[in-house]
């Protein structure tokens, strides 16, 4: 994936306020380093409309096809520029090479339908407004196939040792399974005296190995062994905005967290999760020492506010 990807973007003139809405997509996208092809910048008076459709399409890495209910009908009607476009898109995609190169955006389709030669595709809903973030940073992870980072490395075949030990062996291994929580955000319980203290939350770059081990009753000590760097800041309560980690203290290798004190870590890919402390429990065996945080990861470092 090139540093800046070329993506074209198609779209129906269903009226001003949904080309005003396309026009905020295409900056934020072109704000986030993607080369965005967009006819209300790139086709000027006297140009030749089908050639800016046919060299923009061809030229570009991805397409991405704003499916509003309007263009769902022009394009299975095949009327008008976006009739023209489809006809394109239709034979690229014929193309192995091309198959997986539309992304198929849903605004102003409250049915939530795609036009024929889409059907069938995942898409991306932009019908609700006060999701627009959480929908625009699924898009930018997709352009910059960020999205594929998400899934784990391949473990070992636990069954591959063929001596006494391959029971003891896959024990351990079906073990571990218990201290993993791939979700991006979510809630742990678990025995921080059991597995040295550790819990993985995330998967892929955005993957984080916790460390914990006991302080008393309503604090417990983390660690960055297993991460880059953990920040703590005591005025924090609940989960801070991504701009407002670098009020957080990263200079320490270890942090006293209070219940319902948040510590931040950051991975050696960069990114960030904050942890917010939510219970500990803390009894004389081993099996009831238990810790319970809430947790959230930050898909992006840089996203539109």
């Amino acid at each position: 994936m090139s540093c800046h990807p070329k993506v074209f973007i198609s779209y129906s003139h269903d009226d001003e306020s949904h080309r005003n809405w396309v026009l905020k997509l295409a900056t934020h996208l072109r704000s986030h380093g993607v080369d965005v092809i967009f006819d209300q910048w790139d086709l000027r008076l006297g140009y030749d409309l089908p050639m800016f459709m046919e060299q923009g399409l061809s030229s570009s890495s991805l397409v991405v096809c704003i499916c509003s209910s309007l263009y769902v009908e022009k394009a299975d009607i095949g009327k008008g520029g976006v009739g023209y476009e489809k006809k394109i898109l239709s034979a690229n995609l014929v193309d192995n090479a091309k198959l997986n190169y539309v992304i198929p955006l849903i605004r102003n389709n409250i049915k939530e339908k795609l036009p024929v030669f889409l059907s069938g595709s995942l898409y991306i809903n932009f019908n609700d407004d006060d999701k627009y973030y959480d929908s625009y940073r699924k898009l930018l992870e997709r352009i910059y196939d960020e999205d594929i980072k998400k899934k784990p490395s391949l473990g070992e075949n636990p069954f591959q040792n063929n001596d006494v030990s391959q029971e003891i062996s896959l024990n351990l291994a079906l073990d571990k399974i218990k201290y993993i929580n791939p979700l991006f955000e979510g809630r742990v319980l678990f025995d921080y005296k059991s597995n040295n203290g550790i819990y993985t939350i995330g998967e892929g770059d955005f993957s984080f190995v916790t460390a914990w081990s006991e302080r008393g009753n309503n604090s417990i000590y983390c660690y960055k062994d297993k991460v880059k760097r953990i920040g703590y800041n005591s005025n924090y309560r609940e989960f801070p905005l991504f701009d407002e980690i670098r009020f957080f203290d990263f200079s320490s290798r270890t942090r006293s967290i209070n219940v319902g004190e948040v510590v931040v870590l950051e991975n050696r890919f960069n990114n960030f999760v904050a942890i917010k402390v939510k219970k500990i429990i803390c009894k004389n065996e081993c099996s009831n020492h238990l810790l319970e945080f809430e947790y959230k990861i930050y898909y992006s470092n840089s996203l539109v506010e």
